[in-house]
């Protein structure tokens, strides 16, 4: 037996945020933020929504897509930059909500490729621990309490969400093929959030109020992306030995669409065969990957035995790619 994806699920929260109300804050043009984004609308979290509300309800719709019961559940890795509190994790709240009964739990902070490599270690519990058969794996980022609406890019590409997948066993030649990850650590202050950290802490928010916001080098962003996600990829591929034009569909970290169009054509990718929801619903981190492959099953884009790459990049910065096949 393998290991693989056995459903999806997803969590939009209600305020829609439009380039408008975008254009407004910032006093620029609608044209010049789609133009450098691509994306039309991004959601923000209301207040009942909290962090935890949005994982919750997409783990509920991928257990219910599951038909497994959530008693069967033994594990659940909630993949994300920021919580409730900083301890206990959020994964231990969603075990409180969703009252599991026999499931332990697990945070893990890798940001925009978070979900990607708590996939990949999902599969690899339960192919190597044999008392685990069900794990439910969630990306999610409420990112709306952190932009600083006084710099465009770190604020322009920004929204609230939740997905989640539950990793189950699966005949042997399906489920997670190869997975890689990689860190080029030089550009490792380029995206950051130092507010609530050691050098950061509570005591010095009146000092440094900017620092508990969003801080952003776009331009370094986008050389790691180009630079290094194809050396993922490509690595991933090696191991699994599998060819580039062997895979079905390609998912990425939803960053933007410009820099998405642009990888895809660096890596000889043609259009139809990514799918993209940067456009429906901006940049939403941890949660980016586990939406768009939500809705890429959705769309009916993946089928039984369809080869699928997914790949994202976190601050620090941190590649990951995994290769499945489709069960």
């Amino acid at each position: 037996m393998s290991a693989g994806i056995i459903s999806t699920g997803k969590y939009i929260p209600s305020v829609k945020i439009s380039n408008r109300i975008v254009a407004k804050k910032l006093r620029l043009s609608e044209k010049k933020i789609i133009e450098k984004t691509g994306i039309n609308f991004r959601f923000f979290s209301n207040k009942k929504e909290t962090i935890s509300f949005m994982a919750t309800r997409s783990a509920k719709q991928a257990i219910k897509n599951s038909k497994i019961s959530k008693e069967k559940i033994n594990l659940v890795i909630c993949c994300n930059f920021e919580a409730e509190y900083k301890f206990p994790c959020l994964a231990s709240k969603i075990v409180k909500n969703l009252n599991l009964k026999n499931s332990g739990s697990f945070d893990i902070n890798a940001n925009c490729t978070g979900f990607q490599i708590g996939l990949s270690i999902a599969c690899e519990k339960i192919k190597f621990d044999k008392t685990i058969n069900n794990i439910l794996v969630i990306g999610t980022a409420l990112q709306s309490k952190y932009l600083n609406w006084k710099i465009p890019e770190n604020s322009i590409f920004y929204g609230d969400g939740s997905g989640a997948a539950i990793v189950s066993r699966v005949p042997k030649k399906y489920g997670l093929l190869a997975t890689d990850i990689f860190t080029d650590s030089k550009a490792y202050e380029d995206v950051r959030l130092c507010g609530g950290g050691n050098l950061f802490d509570a005591s010095s928010y009146q000092k440094n109020k900017e620092r508990f916001l969003y801080d952003m080098n776009g331009l370094e962003t986008w050389k790691q992306v180009i630079i290094n996600q194809p050396r993922v990829i490509e690595n991933v591929l090696k191991k699994a030995k599998v060819s580039k034009n062997e895979v079905d569909l390609f998912i990425f970290h939803q960053a933007n669409k410009n820099l998405l169009d642009y990888l895809s054509h660096k890596l000889g990718v043609k259009k139809n065969r990514t799918f993209t929801t940067v456009e429906h619903y901006g940049n939403t981190a941890d949660a980016s990957i586990a939406i768009t492959l939500n809705d890429a099953l959705k769309k009916k884009k993946i089928k039984k035995g369809s080869i699928v790459l997914i790949s994202g990049v976190g601050a620090g910065f941190v590649f990951g790619a995994s290769l499945f096949r489709w069960y």
